[in-house]
């Protein structure tokens, strides 16, 4: 195992009240269906902090590892799908699926539902990565399957959002766009919220596929937006990150940044905490737009941040894992992964789980 560097400072503050996942379990990227990145009743890892273990898949990886109440799923670029036991950090099974993975799997039930770069959707068996059934589109999948109780939405670059019957696999509805959906759908409030590549940030029925409104940005959108039952916080190319009147689409505030929004933000109850790749990761209030507190990174992130118990979690290109305090937005410790980091972390329990680009998929405590 390569050594590591680490640093800390500050002491565990008591946990914030935020917005959260639900208490059954959603497995899936960013938490759960709205995608808000806050990960409400997770303590998070404390100091000191260790490496609890370490996984190499010799494969490079942009994939966020999915984590359930036994397993990590984790795919990388040389289309292995790959089960690890949560506790101890040994393999469960692996699939190979031919193509690129580099959207987070999600839980469906009793199934693992993945994208890849062929352009299809895949639902496979949790137990051993068998598969159940498969979808194609025509262009490449790089959206993170979001899962409900019925369905499977994800974009695909050909342009379209699609609705899946989850059971069968079966398209109950597509959604064309201007250009290539890289975004990982949002569902809340009966809708589906995204972005696409045409710089529109859509709303669209979730029982039909109808539109029900969209916002122009001046770029491209790759992001993934966070949505709770009144806002949508997405940025994109234009540098900018928006919070949205979820009902009708309409700005409430734009905060400028220094380079352009790849990354999700996560969406508390008082304020938007989201990453750019000028190097920052910051806190925006919620209510006015103002910002609460900056932090600098030590290099671009381009990793989503994650909230759990009062930090904010964020991995840099630089290797960097950056663990802030969302109040002050002071450091309470780094960890140094020795690799780019462009995954977004994942904490469940008191350990939190993340990829690095050279394929690694740790796990700290």
């Amino acid at each position: 195992m390569k050594a590591k560097r680490m640093a800390a400072t500050a002491t565990l503050v008591l946990a914030g009240l935020f917005t959260g996942c639900a208490s059954t379990e959603q497995a899936m990227y960013r938490g759960g269906a709205g995608h808000d990145g806050v990960y409400a009743g997770t303590p998070g890892p404390v100091e000191p902090i260790e490496t609890a273990w370490e996984r190499e898949t010799r494969a490079r990886s942009y994939s966020s590892p999915t984590v359930t109440a036994k397993r990590v799923y984790f795919g990388n670029s040389a289309g292995t799908l790959t089960a690890i036991d949560r506790a101890t950090g040994e393999v469960a099974w692996t699939r190979e699926l031919g193509s690129p993975i580099e959207a987070a799997p999600a839980l469906a039930g009793d199934r693992i539902i993945v994208a890849t770069w062929d352009g299809s959707v895949r639902a496979v068996k949790a137990a051993d990565g068998a598969t159940v059934w498969r979808f194609r589109t025509d262009g490449m999948a790089y959206s993170a399957p979001t899962v409900t109780e019925d369905r499977v939405y994800f974009g695909s670059a050909d342009g379209r959002v699609y609705a899946l019957e989850r059971d069968s696999g079966e398209r109950v509805w597509s959604f064309r766009a201007g250009d290539g959906v890289y975004s990982s759908p949002a569902v809340a409030n009966g809708r589906v919220y995204f972005g696409s590549l045409d710089g529109n940030v859509y709303a669209v029925s979730q029982s039909s596929g109808e539109e029900i409104w969209r916002f122009a940005t001046d770029k491209p959108v790759f992001a993934s937006p966070a949505v709770d039952g009144q806002v949508v916080a997405i940025g994109g190319y234009d540098r900018a990150m928006h919070l949205l009147d979820a009902g009708s689409g309409g700005e409430l505030w734009r905060f400028r940044t220094g380079n352009r929004i790849y990354a999700s933000a996560a969406l508390t109850a008082e304020s938007v905490i989201f990453a750019s790749t000028d190097g920052y990761i910051y806190s925006v209030s919620r209510g006015n737009g103002l910002k609460n507190w900056d932090y600098r990174a030590d290099d671009k992130v381009y990793s989503s941040p994650a909230v759990a118990n009062g930090t904010v979690y964020a991995g840099s290109r630089g290797g960097m894992m950056h663990a802030v305090d969302t109040t002050s937005g002071k450091r309470r410790w780094t960890y140094d992964a020795e690799d780019e980091i462009y995954a977004t972390p994942t904490p469940a329990g008191e350990r939190i789980f993340f990829a690095t680009l050279d394929g690694r998929v740790i796990a700290l405590e």
